[in-house]
């Protein structure tokens, strides 16, 4: 028996882990103060949802029960940075962290056994689930949506129930249509009884009602009269259609392995309309190059030679004058793929340095807290350097605290070398390393505490009222521990014609979106050629207290590397940068194009044609499962429509958008063909989203981002995002693409 037991596999293992966590546990929820509230935790591995009860707040509108889908992470021990434990063992805690608006749940439980066996199960869950949606997203989604409308738990839906459920779906279809597909999915009719569809059925009727006729008819021409598709028909299909070149018949078995769902299709290399449909919206065909979604540019060259993710002011969660500063706020940025955050210290009232907005009512929390966090979580989305922009305020004796803080909990993961090479390094010779970004002593060898420095004072622009006698000291004591782990030095702004060197050409100057904005705007051809040797950090003006963001995109075409935004605040800026960030892996670094490294500035300041003018052309076709806007409170179906807009140089900023579909944002149907050229596309990204038409403001629904050059020829779909940022699960638009080279001769511009 014993051997027997031993011989098992992991997977059958987890599976019994995860039938006694169906049983649950009692676990303590951890509250502000360290109070304990024991609660019993359960997790189904059914319906994919982790609860707990024993709350005897019945009427209280509150949170006692998630799906496993929302959970973004699951920690151990001491991995609560904000929670203070000091009566307890802190190693039997753990906590479990939602989605984009950083909700944690902090637990203790009873012992280390427990503990391990929650964070074991829970993470394998997490893991079934994400297998699951890979696999059987559609079946999935179908099933919670069954569950959302099976008020009365019987475990079916009658006609009545169905077509309220397809009306929360955008399907607003006709009656009789769906009651015809209704009766047909419904076998298991019984005389005298109320005809309804169990789960099975209705998975089975949900697929059917949500066919796609314009796949189908896509399909059809390349699967012939036989009714399916040969490796070759994929092959011309890819190749004639989809501009793929060298793909050979191996690839597309290959491809019908994976996306054909049926046995003997697939042993026949044969590929049906289930299969091709799979196929057409995988990401493999999405409408951003899948090439793009690894690291593919040059990583060797100087850091000057970049864009950089950037982050303004990391630790705020909401406005700048009184929201809660928190370290899940850097957190979330790295994950996103951040590589430079912000940092603003003070000195603490207990001798512990703290970040907050300074002059402001935000919370403040503790610099060492943000630091753990920082090692913990610098290279979980790239391996390519973190950048820490310091915005220093505090006391000597502080600073050498943060000093003493980075060089122990970062070690070798502090870039801070005696002798800095005479050629800025590149983010590959950095990958996993961390870099301090502030004042610095002009000599290394300097040893006196009571040096002093100008310091730049972001927070006080919006206070100077309050601040001018602070400012009339404008000179800040520099601690020489402090100084000797700065490796990019934060230098004056003298001018463009005045180019900060030495160093290793690791100089940054810092300057508000008004005045970049402006110097872009007069001196464009100057502000690219100080950046090929120096690095412009750009910046929100303080006015900006609601955390609202500048737009990004003339920074970024004149060549400014460290373009900050307020990471909070979702809207147009930030998925700009979401867009620019998804190429090359998403590792938050994207090799500036030639246009800006050179001598020659003529393309780009209009002078002369560019040699990469592209006309791209945007066939809108349909959408598919297109969500209600977020928040609403409207009880109607939408009335959707497309918008795309270029963003570039001003005179590659462009938009057009398609008529409005009534009634159907379930399987609207456009047909409309959107056509943009483009000067610079190497500058350009186009954004896509997707509205409600209203009669007096249009509600915006969702967006995708993508830069110019990394879309894709063919017919493409491409996946919604949300205000937040967030993916909805189920939306995509389907698209066919073209791009062509524009003449000299035929230029329009």
């Amino acid at each position: 028996m014993a051997k027997q037991r031993y011989s098992r596999s992991v997977k059958e293992k987890l599976d019994d882990l995860l039938h006694e966590l169906s049983a649950g546990d009692d676990l303590n929820k951890i509250k502000g103060g360290g109070i304990l509230y024991t609660r019993h935790f359960c997790l189904d591995s059914k319906s994919l949802r982790l609860y707990y009860t024993g709350s005897e707040k019945r009427f209280r509108k509150k949170n006692t029960s998630w799906p496993l889908s929302s959970i973004e992470e699951v920690r151990e021990g001491e991995k609560d940075y904000a929670k203070r434990l000091d009566h307890h063992d802190r190693c039997k805690a753990f906590c479990v962290v939602f989605g984009s608006n950083h909700e944690v749940l902090y637990l203790l439980a009873h012992s280390y056994e427990i503990r391990d066996k929650w964070v074991r199960g829970l993470r394998y869950a997490l893991q079934l689930n994400t297998f699951l949606k890979q696999s059987e997203s559609d079946t999935i989604w179908i099933c919670e949506a069954f569950d959302r409308a099976d008020k009365n738990s019987d475990n079916s839906l009658d006609f009545e129930e169905v077509m309220k459920l397809l009306k929360s779906l955008n399907a607003d279809m006709d009656s009789s249509y769906v009651k015809e597909m209704f009766n047909a999915a419904d076998t298991r009719k019984i005389k005298g009884e109320k005809a309804s569809l169990d789960r099975d059925e209705f998975v089975q009727f949900y697929k059917r009602l949500t066919e796609r006729p314009e796949i189908e008819e896509l399909y059809m021409i390349y699967a012939k009269d036989v009714g399916y598709m040969t490796a070759s028909d994929l092959q011309m299909f890819l190749t004639q259609e989809q501009k793929e070149k060298d793909i050979g018949l191996d690839r597309c078995k290959e491809i019908m392995v994976v996306y054909e769902p049926h046995k003997e299709m697939k042993h026949n290399n044969r590929l049906s309309l289930i299969g091709f449909r799979s196929f057409l919206v995988s990401q493999q065909q999405h409408l951003f190059n899948r090439l793009h979604r690894r690291v593919y540019q040059d990583m060797t060259q100087p850091m000057t030679n970049y864009f950089i993710n950037s982050s303004h002011n990391t630790y705020l969660a909401e406005d700048q004058l009184k929201g809660p500063s928190r370290v899940e706020c850097y957190i979330s940025a790295l994950k996103q793929g951040c590589r430079c955050v912000e940092l603003d210290c003070w000195d603490g009232n207990d001798g512990e340095p703290v970040i907050y907005h300074g002059y402001t009512f935000t919370s403040k929390i503790l610099f060492i807290d943000v630091i753990n966090a920082i090692k913990d979580y610098a290279f979980v989305t790239s391996p390519y350097p973190v950048t820490l922009s310091i915005e220093n305020h505090c006391s000597i004796e502080q600073q050498t605290k943060m000093a003493n803080y980075m060089t122990r909990i970062f070690g070798d993961m502090l870039y801070c070398p005696h002798n800095m090479p005479d050629v800025t390094p590149s983010p590959h010779e950095l990958k996993n390393k961390i870099l301090v970004k502030g004042k610095k002593f002009k000599a290394q060898t300097s040893g006196d505490d009571e040096d002093e420095v100008t310091d730049e004072d972001e927070s006080a622009e919006a206070n100077q009222d309050q601040v001018k006698t602070k400012q009339a000291e404008a000179k800040l004591h520099l601690s020489s521990e402090l100084s000797n782990t700065v490796t990019m030095k934060s230098v004056a702004f003298k001018g463009l014609q005045d180019i900060p060197t030495g160093n290793g050409n690791f100089n940054v100057v810092s300057l508000v979106e008004k005045k970049i904005q402006k110097l872009i705007d007069s001196e464009i051809e100057s502000v690219c050629k100080y950046t090929q040797s120096a690095l412009i950090r750009t910046y929100p003006a303080g006015t900006r207290t609601d955390s609202s963001n500048y737009n990004p995109v003339a920074m970024w075409s004149g060549g400014c590397q460290v373009v900050a935004l307020n990471f909070q605040t979702g809207g147009e800026e930030m998925q700009l940068l979401h867009g620019k960030f998804l190429d090359n892996g998403n590792s938050g670094y994207v090799l500036k194009p030639q246009c800006l490294m050179g001598d020659n500035f003529e393309a780009l300041v209009g002078n002369r044609p560019s040699s990469t003018r592209k006309r791209l052309t945007i066939k809108v076709l349909s959408g598919f499962q297109l969500p209600k806007p977020k928040d609403s409170k409207k009880g109607e179906v939408i009335d959707p429509f497309i918008k795309i807009e270029i963003h570039g140089l001003q005179r590659d900023t462009q938009d057009k958008k398609t008529s409005v579909v009534k009634n159907n944002g379930f399987k609207p149907i456009w047909n409309e063909t959107l056509m943009f050229e483009v000067d610079v596309p190497e500058l350009a990204l186009a954004r896509l989203t997707v509205w409600d038409s209203d009669r007096y403001v249009d509600d915006f629904i969702g967006y995708f981002v993508v830069p110019v050059n990394s879309i894709v020829e063919g017919y493409r779909h491409f996946p919604l995002f949300d205000k937040n940022g967030d993916q909805y699960e189920q939306a995509l638009v389907f698209v066919h693409v073209t791009k062509e080279d524009i003449p000299h001769s035929r230029h329009t511009h």
